[in-house]
């Protein structure tokens, strides 16, 4: 099958992590996969070669002026982008020239575009859900700028005309059938993102070694975004907690947030901010126990859990988005849940789950035993197959 991935940037994040590595395994399975990205301004060489050296991805060389024209329309609160139109044109070409039997699309303005080129093209559209139209929609609710105009307008066509809607998440299934019941009905369908990943270069004691960690130290150790609902400053309150010289937290990220939190907690010895890392395994790699005390309103899927899981590493984490059930499989538990109350998580009981891992070996050998089972639910063969099922479904072949 001929399948064409859209998406708007290629930098580090969920969806296009995603659509890297389902496009590379596409490819692997025997299928012609290629991506067209809205935007080259953010593109990440490094992670395109590391995840899809194999994929290419075509962009549309947009003439400057019309992104300033498109600013002062938007500004102006005029609904119309003469960006949007050349990429269509653009993507119209790929389709033809691809000869693709189904469109992919990825993210709420992508879906709009990918649509309308389906529309000429007679190719059907199909979208997989990262989080944007929930976001979108509680902003609009209250009254939060977002970049976007009409965006219920916009929500309400784009599933109307989608041929299937995959979400990864039980959150956004519902947030569909409640909101949107009538554009989704008999389109819905729920597919864990696939993950592969390959093995670790750099061994664990040679970065033991570089922060001064002891082979018998515990390390609890935590990736993400470095925006403060991912739980950062919790994570370090929770460690100073446990006041205790062989415990150790190890944060993996950059901005200009983690950048002051850094200074903040200067003077403590075992916490290591070690900044953005393009091969986040490595560090996971060394952790005992994967942090993700978040609260933030978007959360989805995480891809950092599925890699802690992947490095075989028990889970302390917010019940935020899908995260209790990536971390259970048939009542098999490869984590601890820390329930958000009032857009918050408690400190003290992040501490106490942190504090039973180190002083329970029956607790954390028994987690982490079970981690397989829950890993399981993200492989990339599975999802290909059901994927396969989508592109099928939508195209009658």
């Amino acid at each position: 099958m001929n399948i064409a991935l859209v998406t708007e940037v290629i930098h580090p994040g969920g969806a296009e992590t995603f659509v890297l590595r389902l496009a590379s395994a596409l490819r692997e399975q025997g299928h012609t996969a290629l991506i067209y990205c809205f935007y080259k301004k953010h593109y990440n060489k490094e992670l395109h070669h590391a995840l899809a050296p194999t994929v290419q991805i075509i962009w549309p060389q947009i003439p400057w002026l019309f992104k300033q024209m498109d600013r002062v329309l938007f500004k102006l609160k005029i609904d119309y982008s003469f960006s949007e139109g050349y990429i269509k044109k653009g993507l119209e070409k790929i389709i033809q020239v691809l000869n693709a039997d189904v469109v992919h699309s990825h993210l709420l303005k992508v879906d709009k575009v990918c649509l309308e080129a389906g529309n000429e093209t007679n190719v059907p559209v199909v979208t997989t859900i990262h989080g944007d139209y929930l976001q979108f929609y509680n902003k609009a609710q209250q009254n939060i700028p977002i970049p976007l105009l009409n965006y219920e307008e916009k929500a309400r066509k784009n599933l109307k005309e989608l041929r299937e809607i995959v979400c990864i998440s039980d959150k956004q299934m519902d947030f569909f059938r409640e909101i949107f019941p009538n554009e989704t009905y008999g389109k819905l369908v729920k597919i864990y993102n696939g993950y592969r990943a390959s093995e670790p270069e750099i061994e664990k004691s040679v970065l033991k070694n570089q922060l001064n960690i002891g082979s018998s130290d515990f390390v609890f150790g935590m990736v993400s975004r470095g925006i403060p609902e991912k739980g950062w400053e919790e994570a370090i309150q929770a460690l100073l907690q446990l006041n205790n010289e062989q415990a150790h937290l190890i944060l993996v990220g950059n901005s200009n947030y983690l950048q002051t939190l850094k200074n903040k907690y200067a003077q403590c010895k075992n916490i290591h901010f070690v900044g953005e890392s393009k091969k986040p395994l490595e560090w996971i790699n060394i952790f005992d126990i994967g942090l993700l005390p978040s609260t933030y309103a978007s959360e989805s899927l995480p891809t950092v859990v599925i890699e802690y899981l992947c490095c075989n590493k028990p889970v302390i984490a917010s019940d935020a988005g899908e995260i209790v059930n990536m971390i259970q499989c048939d009542g098999k538990k490869a984590g601890t849940i820390i329930s958000i109350k009032d857009n918050k998580i408690s400190v003290s009981e992040l501490a106490d789950a942190m504090n039973r891992y180190m002083s329970d070996k029956d607790h954390y050998s028994q987690h982490k035993g079970n981690i397989p089972a829950c890993f399981e639910q993200f492989d990339m063969l599975k999802c290909i197959d059901y994927y396969m099922k989508v592109y099928s479904d939508a195209t009658g072949k």
